[in-house]
């Protein structure tokens, strides 16, 4: 504000002077000066510069190491996503927004998903309105989710039994297939003005549920329960808790590990709740559980660090924000199993607002396997 008084004064005072000739001037630039008036204390935002030719010229000559900064993926995975997504991209949208290439648009996606500028910031950078940056999201996220979908798979009987051998080497226990937990992606405003949205931390999120094997290769995803539901309510509206109760889509003796915000069952296996009182071989129980879990804290970590969008989305729409948190949980099993920059984008998972104790009952089951487990550590 202050340059732009500046700029008035100074075109005010070549015009406000005595003699009768100059006044003549200034009644004649009276509607010019009325204009510039205007256009200085406008509050329409300005519109960024687009830069011409960043895809076609400057992008190539990436180092292969700062391609994976910006982007947070490696070329060779990269042009990997493009194949699998181009004939679904053209022949349903057909062929871009404004005559955008696939390559293009697939790198304004990740350009949006791996770091936190705004779309108008991520246009400029491709030359691209705001609103087409915003359509292109949408719909590389939707091709991402229709023709990639699959990369998030549940492990089949055989692959049950290959990952608890891998987590029993870890922590002694036998049978786990994998560990679940979940987090919050923080989104910039509450949906329809819902406060259900506004966690216990006072910030509007979404919730993330995932389930991690071994390997962090995410094996369940579930998002877009508002950021104040129990986490136990998120598990139990998902199609995870059918599968584990009414299905046979979990090995007999396998079962998944979880916190103490959930629901004990026979198929899904928490801790001992520390009142004070734990005896020897249930605190043992308990080091080994939390052991193997820490393997989807650290998926969850990998997620975040690798796709900083999922810090903050700032989409309005729930579907649009389902579908870029799970497009992101689909390109990070790609790059788990390209085995692409895999700790290099490790972080620290943010602790969760909404642990609280489990409120649903406890199974008999469930109750009875635990103690089993403990019993047989050796």
């Amino acid at each position: 504000m202050a340059d732009n008084t500046l700029v008035l004064f100074t075109f005010m005072n070549d015009f406000i002077v005595d003699d009768t000739e100059n006044y003549i001037v200034v009644s004649h630039n009276k509607n010019s000066l009325q204009m510039l008036i205007m256009s200085l204390y406008s509050t329409e935002p300005r519109t960024l510069p687009k830069i011409h030719g960043y895809v076609e010229n400057i992008i190539p000559q990436f180092l292969e190491e700062d391609y994976a900064t910006h982007y947070r993926i490696g070329r060779e995975v990269f042009n990997e996503i493009l194949e699998l997504i181009t004939p679904d991209l053209i022949r349903t949208y057909g062929g871009g927004v404004e005559k955008t290439t696939p390559t293009k648009q697939l790198l304004v996606f990740l350009c949006y998903l791996a770091n936190q500028e705004s779309m108008r910031e991520v246009g400029h950078y491709f030359g691209l309105a705001k609103s087409s940056v915003h359509l292109i999201l949408r719909r590389v996220s939707a091709t991402i989710n229709n023709v990639m979908g699959q990369l998030i798979s549940w492990p089949d009987h055989q692959e049950q039994q290959d990952i608890t051998v891998q987590f029993q080497l870890q922590s002694q226990l036998p049978g786990v297939i994998g560990a679940l937990d979940g987090t919050h992606i923080r989104i910039s405003g509450a949906i329809g003005g819902d406060v259900d949205y506004i966690n216990r931390k006072g910030f509007p999120s979404v919730q993330l549920q995932i389930v991690s094997d071994n390997r962090m290769l995410i094996r369940h995803a579930f998002t877009g329960w508002p950021g104040s539901t129990h986490d136990a309510r998120v598990l139990r509206n998902s199609s995870l808790y059918n599968l584990g109760e009414n299905s046979n889509k979990i090995a007999q003796d396998m079962y998944l590990l979880a916190d103490s915000a959930y629901p004990l069952r026979e198929w899904f296996i928490t801790p001992f709740r520390d009142n004070g009182r734990l005896n020897q071989g249930q605190r043992r129980f308990n080091r080994a559980l939390s052991s193997s879990r820490q393997i989807v804290e650290r998926c969850i970590g990998l997620l975040k660090g690798r796709f900083r969008r999922l810090r903050e989305i700032s989409l309005h729409l729930l579907l649009d924000i389902i579908q870029n948190i799970i497009s992101a949980c689909i390109l990070h099993n790609l790059c788990v199993v390209k085995n692409d920059n895999i700790e290099r984008f490790m972080e620290e998972p943010d602790d969760d607002p909404n642990r609280y104790a489990n409120i649903f009952n406890i199974a008999q089951t469930g109750l009875e396997r635990r103690q089993q487990l403990m019993n047989n550590l050796p």
